[in-house]
C-alpha cells in the first residue's frame, strides 16, 4: 500500500526545478517579513528605545541596609541629583555591648555612574559616628524604572558594597535596597 505524502499538485511543483527556486524565495521573503515585524515591535507600537543614564537616578530614595545575616539593619535616605552626585544619612541598628542594641547615625557623600543597561557604581565617603571617614564602592543594578518621556527613572535598585562594612567590625557583607519616594 502506498502512502501519499504530498498532494498531486505539490508533487508537480517539486518535480519541476524551475518552480522550486521562486517558491523557496517567496517562502523566505514571507517568513523573513513576519520575523522582522515580530522583532521590531518598537517601530509599530509607538514606543521608543530607552537607555539608563545619570538622570535615571534623580530624587529622594528610601534605603534599607542589610548587614551580613541580618546582624544589623540600616534605615536611611539618599538624594541623587541626576548628574552624578549623591548624599544621604542612615540610622544603623547594630549589636551593642552585653546583648544590647546601639543606634548610630552615619552620613555619606559621593558620586555615581550609570551604564546604559542600568548597572552602575557609587563611590562614597562615609562619615562615621567617631568623626572619621571611610571610602567605599558600591555596585548597583536598577531593578525597576518608569518611563518619563525619553527618560527611564529608577524607582528601585539594589547594591552590594565591595568592601566589608565600615560601620560594623568584622568582615560583614553589606547590601542596600533603594525605593524612590514620591516627588
Amino acid at each position: 500500500m502506498r502512502t501519499r505524502l504530498l498532494p498531486h499538485s505539490l508533487k508537480s511543483v517539486f518535480a519541476r526545478p524551475a518552480t522550486i527556486a521562486p517558491l523557496a524565495l517567496a517562502v523566505l521573503i514571507c517568513t523573513g517579513s513576519v520575523t522582522a515585524f515580530a522583532q521590531d515591535d518598537c517601530c509599530w507600537s509607538g514606543r521608543e528605545h530607552h537607555e539608563y543614564s545619570l538622570a535615571s537616578l534623580h530624587g529622594s530614595y528610601a534605603m534599607i541596609g542589610t548587614y551580613a545575616a541580618n546582624v544589623a539593619r540600616g534605615l536611611g535616605l539618599a538624594e541623587f541629583d541626576g548628574r552624578g552626585a549623591v548624599n544621604g544619612s542612615v540610622l544603623v541598628n547594630q549589636p551593642g555591648p552585653g546583648g544590647t542594641r546601639t543606634i548610630v547615625n552615619v552620613t555619606f557623600t559621593g558620586t555615581y555612574s550609570v551604564n546604559h543597561n542600568g548597572t552602575g557604581t557609587m563611590s562614597l565617603t562615609v562619615n562615621l559616628p567617631n568623626g572619621t571617614t571611610q571610602d567605599v564602592t558600591e555596585d548597583f543594578v536598577i531593578t525597576t524604572a518608569e518611563s518619563r518621556g525619553r527618560l527611564l527613572l529608577a524607582t528601585a535598585m539594589i547594591d552590594a558594597q565591595e568592601q566589608p562594612s565600615v560601620v560594623l567590625s568584622g568582615n560583614v557583607f553589606v547590601t542596600h535596597a533603594y525605593t524612590r519616594r514620591p516627588d
